[in-house]
Parts: C-alpha cells; structure tokens; sequence
C-alpha cells in the first residue's frame, strides 16, 4: 500500500550524528512515491535494488557506492515456443 499523504523530513540521524535535512528532500521523496506502508511482522518481498549492480570503492579516503541499472534481459525470437 502507497502511503497518501505527504510526509516532511524533519531529521536524520546516521550512526548516532545528527545530519541535517537537505532542502527539497521531503519533496523529492514524495514525488518519488518512496513512502510505502509495510505492516508489522510482514516480509518484504520485493527487493528494491534487484535490478542493480552495487559498487563499494574507496576513493581520496571517502566511500562511494555506486549503483548501475542492469537492463533486464529480453526474450529472443530463438527462446519463443511455436506452436
């Protein structure tokens, strides 16, 4: 289930720091319909990030992650059945 309502971002917090909210995050979010109701005890079945390859690298001291979209693979003529 989708969640509606608009929601606002009004902190996060990452490894015990406070970080502040950038300006336009909550938009986005909402716009991206990121907000999705998962009732408790239930599994999540979908996996958001199934479709990507992920990428951790160290570079000038800072982690990156990089993620890159895996175009599905289409089915060839040669794999439809006939007949």
């Amino acid at each position: 289930m989708r969640i509606k309502e608009d929601l606002i971002v009004t902190s996060i917090s990452l490894g015990g720091y406070e970080v502040p909210v950038p300006i336009g995050l909550s938009e986005l979010l909402n716009r991206a319909g990121a907000w999705k109701y998962i009732a408790p005890g239930s599994t999540q079945k979908e996996n958001p990030l199934e479709n990507y390859d992920r990428t951790v690298v160290k570079e000038n001291g800072h982690y990156r992650t990089y993620l890159t979209y895996k175009k599905p693979l289409e089915k060839s003529e040669e794999n439809k059945k006939v007949s």
